[in-house]
């Protein structure tokens, strides 16, 4: 049985691909190349892959409300039966998105890797592709907030960040099971405005770390499986404020900081970078033009990316051009299976 990155590595397949003027892959080519995809990327550790057959899929989820199911024995009756169960429907419908890359005669022919030239830049798309979805999903939306043209697929998809901040009471992304998520702001719900790590400005000039107010802020019954389970995602400059912050401590935690090549953790809680998350947006969450950046807690697999098993990837052989052009074309959505359990700080600054 072929490998997981078999789609990009086997020669077979690829000799498959080029050699045909449009190829819709098999499912389980589809899979592996869908794999690949999130194998290069954040994405591994920070979503649930969510396998589509059609162009819509639906997830339920199942909660009790918030009525009490034991009482006691003694008085328990008719009146305390749990008879209806809260339901929240979450669609997933899949969007198309396209691309293309050229590969020239030459570039093949002259390339010191040779024939492997084509796989290795089959991997390359994979892993644009892969960093492009990461901001598709988190920053993206329809309503124009981030001013995307209709020409830029960020403007297809309503992104994780837009969800959470777009789920209060009434609105679209609201959960009608477990409720709204927790969005606090750097500027005035903490101690001390500014960065991740912020130290205060007259004495005791103590340090502040805003993760701690985060995990205060998220609902106990999201701990149950343990501090492990949960994961701090930012951008990687938001994580060397964190360092440099333990760094000016002068501590060995400090000193961990910088040499040790472990996962960064705040207590037991790990962080991930995720280096597409904007650093430059305005307070109104506009992508660029200002100076602040977010941090996001929520458990692991929380965030869903649904991908269409309809993958093609198409070769147009130009004799004109010298050229082989690839197409690719992918189906997917987004979603978040619970914005309750999701604390988002958002307006922090980056030295």
């Amino acid at each position: 049985m072929l490998t997981n990155k078999a789609l990009l590595t086997d020669k077979k397949t690829f000799t498959k691909m080029v050699s045909l003027p449009n190829i819709s892959l098999a499912a389980e080519e589809a899979d592996r190349f869908i794999d690949y995809i999130v194998d290069t990327s954040v994405l591994k550790n920070s979503a649930r892959i969510v396998r589509m057959n059609k162009e819509t899929k639906n997830i339920r989820a199942l909660g009790l409300g918030d009525s009490r199911f034991l009482y006691p024995g003694s008085t328990f009756s008719a009146s305390n039966y749990l008879t209806e169960l809260s339901e929240n429907n979450i669609t997933l419908t899949s969007k198309k998105l396209r691309g293309a890359v050229r590969i020239h005669d030459d570039d093949l022919e002259d390339n010191i890797e040779g024939n492997a030239f084509a796989d290795h830049i089959m991997r390359m798309v994979a892993g644009q592709i892969a960093n492009e979805l990461e901001e598709i999903f988190w920053i993206g939306d329809t309503q124009s907030v981030g001013g995307f043209a209709a020409t830029d697929a960020r403007s297809l998809f309503d992104g994780w960040r837009y969800m959470i901040t777009n789920a209060g009471s009434g609105e679209d992304y609201e959960n009608d099971v477990s409720g709204s998520p927790t969005v606090l702001d750097g500027t005035s719900d903490f101690t001390n405005a500014g960065g991740i790590a912020a130290r205060g400005s007259s004495a005791p000039y103590d340090w502040e770390f805003k993760y701690s107010l985060m995990l205060k802020s998220l609902d106990p019954k999201y701990k149950k499986g343990g501090l492990a389970n949960l994961r701090f995602y930012q951008s990687d400059r938001v994580s060397q404020d964190y360092v440099d912050a333990l760094a000016a401590r002068a501590t060995i935690l400090g000193d961990n900081a910088i040499i040790n090549g472990e996962q960064m953790k705040f207590g037991r809680v790990p962080i991930v970078d995720v280096p597409t998350m904007p650093t430059a947006m305005t307070a109104g969450g506009v992508y660029t033009g200002g100076a602040y950046a977010d941090c996001l807690l929520t458990p692991k697999d929380n965030l869903i990316i649904g991908i269409q098993r309809d993958v093609k990837i198409e070769a147009s052989r130009e004799a004109a051009d010298e050229s082989t052009y690839f197409f690719y074309t992918m189906r997917m959505d987004n979603a978040i299976e619970n914005v309750n359990a999701c604390v988002l700080t958002e307006k922090l600054t980056t030295a």
